[in-house]
């Protein structure tokens, strides 16, 4: 009952703020503006059938005279995801007899006996300084890496649900995403290039990866593992992005690499090493079709026995009467707890002005042992999903 009465107050709070944008004083020659997103996620065969997403920003900007653009921009988030799969990490296989549990660093995924069960949380997801002018963009503070931002990959009819880039579950058997989300939203510095051409690159180096985001929380401690750390991330992507005008198809592509620290406590049952992580993706656009896949492989951070993670995820959307029909699949493998994963999900979408979307469909989620030893843990698979989503 608790958590049902915080979901109207979310959409009124959205609701009431977007009609005092106009509020704000702004100081001469400063330019400010804000954003706010309620999500609801109602999921009824579920034993987390309602699940919840709160999102509200700020931005302020201002242009020298020499034409450099400098800004600030900030965003706090609260949600209520899978108690046992907060912010996608958590333990999703346990080991058949008893041994010290095992986690990859880039999926966050562990193998042990234990639980967890999370509650409501809040994370400040930014919080940068930038300065961008004719020879590209800096970023200073809290925000998500330059491989995240780039990424590409499949369409999507949901706002929280999407395969390659998660933000819920309310299964609590997803494993599967392809975003290159590495560091989460720990400090970093980032650059990135001018676009030209339809071509954009970036690189961004994050000290410590030590911030617990809504989505990537590098910093999480699993219950019976031992603690990793992330430190000295490096990030090194290149975007594409162009319309051909000849036939009217919109293009769209990214590929990154990434590499880190990885320290590990003495307890730890496996050797821990530097982590390097690829991804690619893209999607073409013409006509109301959208068509994009996604792909991901990372050595985990593990060394000395299999350890290895990798997903891919394809999908399409298509609007047809006046819906937004959506088609999404994915395969996943984690040796380092153990699991195969299969994901699919179908659905339609329909945007009701600027403000609302609601979105209904079917999804589903496999796990299965890849190993002898391993059990995955009883979460829920499969069923049907409602989004009801209200921005500004």
């Amino acid at each position: 009952m608790y958590r049902m009465a915080l979901f109207p107050g979310f959409f009124l709070l959205v609701g009431a703020t977007a009609q005092a944008e106009d509020v704000w004083d702004e100081p001469i020659g400063w330019e400010t503006s804000w954003t706010g997103e309620s999500t609801v996620l109602i999921a009824p065969s579920e034993d987390e059938s309602l699940l919840f997403r709160l999102n509200l920003g700020g931005e302020a900007n201002h242009v020298l005279d020499s034409g450099l653009e400098i800004g600030a921009v900030a965003a706090f988030a609260v949600e209520q995801d899978h108690p046992q799969r907060a912010g996608f990490s958590g333990i999703v296989a346990a080991p058949l007899r008893p041994v010290i549990g095992v986690q990859g660093v880039f999926s966050g995924l562990g193998l042990s006996a234990s639980s967890e069960d999370e509650g409501i949380r809040g994370s400040l997801e930014t919080a940068y300084v930038y300065a961008q002018g004719g020879y590209g963009e800096i970023r200073i503070g809290r925000d998500a890496g330059i491989a995240k931002r780039f990424s590409e990959g499949a369409p999507s009819i949901f706002t929280t649900l999407s395969l390659g880039a998660p933000r819920l579950d309310p299964t609590g058997a997803a494993i599967l995403r392809t975003d290159h989300d590495l560091t989460g939203p720990s400090a970093k510095i980032s650059y990135a290039t001018p676009r030209i051409v339809g071509l954009k690159a970036g690189l961004s180096f994050t000290p410590e990866a030590n911030a617990r985001g809504l989505d990537r929380d590098p910093a999480r401690i699993l219950p019976g593992m031992p603690a990793v750390s992330i430190s000295n991330a490096t990030e090194a992507s290149v975007s594409f992005n162009h319309r051909f005008r000849s036939n009217g198809i919109r293009a769209r592509a990214a590929a990154a690499w990434s590499r880190a620290d990885v320290k590990a406590a003495p307890t730890a049952p496996s050797t821990y090493s530097d982590m390097t992580t690829w991804s690619a993706g893209g999607s073409l656009e013409w006509d109301g079709l959208v068509a994009g896949a996604s792909w991901l492989q990372s050595d985990n951070g593990i060394s000395g026995r299999p350890g290895d993670y990798s997903a891919w995820s394809a999908g399409l959307s298509k609007e047809a009467l006046g819906l937004t029909w959506g088609l999404e699949y994915g395969e996943e493998n984690d040796d380092a707890v153990g699991l195969d994963g299969e994901s699919l999900q179908v659905g339609a979408s329909k945007a009701f002005g600027e403000s609302l979307a609601i979105g209904a469909g079917y999804r589903r989620n496999s796990l299965a042992p890849s190993r002898a030893g391993v059990a995955e843990k009883m979460l829920g698979s499969e069923g049907i999903v409602i989004e009801i989503t209200l921005s500004r």
